[in-house]
C-alpha cells in the first residue's frame, strides 16, 4: 500500500480543518427549503460576497466564473492543462495537491528547494493551508512566476474565515482563483464552490456550467446563505474565542479564525511537514468532539 502524503491527523481532537458547525447557521440551513437554485445569478452573487470589503488588487479581471464542487473540483480543471509540467507546491500545502502531485504529475518539487523554471506549474493556498496565514514568499514566488511564465492557481478556501482582506492578485502569471463554502459554514457536505478565471478556456467544467449540469440543489443553499449571512460574520463572531483558546493552550492565533499554531517541540503529534504545528478549534467549540 502506498504511504500516505501526509499523517492521518483528523481523528485527533485539534486535526483536521473543519467548519465550525455554529448553531445559528446549521439551524438556518435546516429551516431552507431547498429548490433548485439559478447558477448563473448565484455565481455573480457569490464573486461579489466573497470580495466584498476586502482589497483585491486586480481582482476585475478575473471575469469568466463558473460553479464548482467545493474547490477541488477547479483543481482537476487546472491539473488536466498542466499534467506535462512540474508541480511546485509548498511544504505543508493542503494534501490533495501534494496526491495529485505523486499520483499523476511526471515530476514536482517541494517551493523553496530549488529554483523556479519555465515549465513549472505552481498552485498555493491563499490563506495558507499549513498556518491560515499568508503563505511564505507569497509574493516572491508570484513575482517569480510572472517573470518566468509559469501559470499560478490561487486557493483561497479559507479567505472568508480570515482577517485577511488586502491581496494583489494583479500578477498575469495567476490564471485562476477558486474558493468555496464549506469553512465558512457546515455545508461541507453539500460542495459549494466557485471558481473565478482570467482568460476563457473551455473545458468540461465550463462545458458542465453552460447547460446548467451541476447541483443545483446546493447552488439554492448556498445562495440562501450568502444572502443571510456578511462574508465576514464567522470571524467576527469567533475571534475573541480564537483568542482565548489560544492563550489557554499556549499557541499563536492564526490568521484564520478556526486555527491555532504551536511552535515545533509542542502539539507535535499535529506536524504537518511546515513551519508549525496547526491546531484546528471547530469540532472542540461546536462540540463533536468533548474530550
Amino acid at each position: 500500500m502506498n504511504q500516505k502524503v501526509m499523517p492521518p491527523l483528523r481523528d485527533k481532537p485539534y486535526g483536521g480543518a473543519w467548519s465550525i458547525h455554529d448553531q445559528e447557521s446549521t439551524n438556518f440551513v435546516n429551516s431552507i427549503t431547498v429548490e433548485k437554485g439559478n447558477r448563473s445569478a448565484f455565481v455573480q452573487d457569490y464573486r461579489d460576497w466573497f470580495s466584498n470589503n476586502k482589497h483585491f488588487k486586480g481582482f476585475d479581471s478575473y471575469k469568466h466564473v463558473d460553479f464548482s464542487a467545493g474547490t477541488t473540483e477547479a483543481f482537476s480543471q487546472f491539473y488536466f492543462r498542466h499534467l506535462d509540467k512540474r508541480l511546485r507546491l509548498l511544504k505543508g500545502e493542503f494534501f490533495y495537491h501534494w496526491l495529485m502531485a505523486r499520483n499523476y504529475f511526471a515530476s514536482s518539487a517541494e517551493l523553496g528547494t530549488e529554483p523556479l523554471s519555465k515549465g513549472d506549474v505552481v498552485v498555493m493556498s491563499c490563506p495558507f493551508s499549513g498556518t491560515g496565514n499568508l503563505p511564505p514568499n507569497f509574493y516572491d514566488i508570484l513575482s517569480q512566476c510572472e517573470k518566468l511564465e509559469i501559470p499560478v492557481m490561487l486557493d483561497l478556501a479559507y479567505i472568508n474565515i480570515s482577517c485577511i482582506n488586502d491581496l494583489d492578485l494583479d500578477f498575469k502569471c495567476i490564471q485562476e482563483i477558486t474558493t468555496s463554502l464549506s469553512k465558512v459554514f457546515p455545508v461541507e457536505n453539500h460542495r459549494i464552490g466557485i471558481r473565478m478565471r482570467r482568460n476563457f478556456y473551455d473545458d468540461s467544467l465550463y462545458a458542465y456550467n453552460d447547460q446548467d449540469y451541476v447541483n443545483l440543489y446546493s447552488v439554492d443553499v448556498g445562495h440562501k446563505l450568502i444572502t443571510k449571512f456578511k462574508n465576514d460574520w464567522l470571524y467576527n463572531k469567533y475571534e475573541t474565542i480564537q483568542i482565548q483558546t489560544c492563550d489557554s493552550l499556549g499557541v499563536e492565533k492564526s490568521d484564520c479564525v478556526i486555527f491555532g499554531l504551536a511552535e515545533k517541540g509542542t502539539f507535535d503529534e499535529y506536524h504537518r511537514g511546515g513551519e508549525y504545528n496547526r491546531l484546528c478549534f471547530s469540532r472542540k467549540w461546536d462540540g463533536r468532539i468533548n474530550e
